[in-house]
């Protein structure tokens, strides 16, 4: 008996699966998702996403998976804090169980759970799939959507020098005093961690709190996220706190074989300064769907350095300058609301970083302008008052 043959076969469940899984359903391939672990599971994400680009990709809604509508941005470094509006509201926060289970939900395929992969081996007919149990699967073609530590990507000799940031998170139970405190703005904590930063961002009744940096000592995320969330009034006694690392690409390399594709984090496409992972994950599982549909595979690995890689190449730079610089930077850029606002483009999906750099620079005379002249007039009305009180209480 001839072994069923799949079009596609997807491994992993994550955003960058469920989108592969939905645009290839929707063209009436046979697509079967396999999946280690029972649905819902907990993922370990900040998970701030951007809704404009939710819209632009999916025709279903995901209103009833947003935790949270943040309408501001906030920065705190040492003891100042600048917060910049967001009247459009843009972002939100999801909870990554419910939020890949409705793009999984919406998908034409065939779900296997508590499918491990042990291995893939593709030849000339197609890829064979093994999985921890004994169970094998065929298929045409193969994407590896199984993360950061992806059997795929070791099995077909891929991403195999890897860069790796390391992340920790957790949800923190809170006081509705704290949920209003931190309830409207996504907080970004700068200056406690070399080549990283800290979070706070609100998700309806807790909040998701966590640390990241490139290259940490051993030990030096857990204590610091303890440490600074005292400082802002959480105590993680007793909360648990997860590991997880965030790959990176720092390099052009294939993503890709003859029959089989890397996306999201087996393909190392988390952004290098911010360590967002679901915009790009959503991006490459649409890239790799539109190329297996196109019978482009060969092309694959260009197009994705193309609309992502390159823009990770001048993220790396744009991260050195900022962390080697935190001072200057969070003193002359932070403030700017165009830096906010650039980067709200970009995780919309409507800029990408030379645009967002452009921007930078080509608003920074205005704003230090704007900000030369406040100062200055600030300082003439002192001069004013203090000129009235000289009248009134003669020395």
């Amino acid at each position: 008996m001839m072994p069923l043959m799949y079009d596609a076969i997807i491994v992993g469940a994550g955003p960058a699966g469920g989108t592969a899984a939905c645009f290839l359903g929707e063209a009436g391939l046979r697509v079967l998702v396999l999946e280690k672990e029972a649905l819902p599971r907990y993922k370990t994400c900040g998970g701030a996403l951007s809704a404009t680009l939710l819209t632009s990709i999916f025709s279903f809604s995901f209103q009833d998976v947003f935790e949270a509508r943040p309408q501001a941005m906030a920065y705190a470094l040492g003891n100042r804090l600048i917060t910049i509006p967001d009247p459009q509201r843009r972002l939100r926060t999801v909870m990554r169980s419910r939020f890949d289970e409705i793009i999984l939900s919406h998908a034409r395929a065939e779900v296997v759970t508590g499918a491990a992969v042990r291995s893939v081996h593709e030849d000339a007919e197609g890829v064979r799939v093994e999985c921890a149990d004994g169970r094998v699967f065929h298929s045409r073609f193969l994407i590896g959507a199984d993360g950061a530590n992806s059997v795929v990507a070791h099995s077909l000799g891929l991403r195999r020098q890897r860069t790796l940031v390391a992340a920790i998170e957790a949800e923190a139970p809170a006081a509705p005093e704290l949920l209003r405190r931190y309830g409207d703005a996504l907080l970004f904590i700068f200056g406690e961690l070399r080549d990283g930063y800290l979070w706070i961002f609100p998700k309806g009744d807790h909040l998701s709190v966590g640390a990241a940096a490139l290259r940490p000592q051993p030990g030096e995320l857990q204590a610091t996220l303890q440490r600074v969330m005292a400082r802002y009034g959480l105590n993680l006694d007793g909360v648990p706190i997860h590991g997880h690392p965030i790959p990176i690409t720092v390099r052009r390399e294939a993503l890709h074989t003859r029959r089989c594709l890397l996306v999201g984090d087996a393909a190392g496409l988390a952004d290098p300064i911010s360590g967002e992972g679901i915009r790009l994950a959503i991006q490459s599982g649409k890239l790799a769907a539109e190329s297996i549909l196109a019978d482009r595979i060969e092309d694959y690995s260009r197009q994705v350095w193309r609309q992502i890689g390159r823009n990770h190449a001048l993220s790396l730079r744009l991260a050195w300058f900022f962390y080697r610089f935190l001072p200057l930077c969070y003193t002359l850029g932070v403030p700017n609301p165009s830096s906010t606002y650039a980067f709200l483009d970009l995780l919309s999906g409507q800029a990408s970083y030379p645009e967002v750099i452009f921007r930078l620079l080509a608003s920074l005379p205005l704003y230090l302008a704007a900000r030369a002249f406040s100062l200055f007039t600030g300082l003439f009305a002192g001069q004013e008052q203090r000129q009235r009180l000289r009248q009134r209480f003669p020395e």
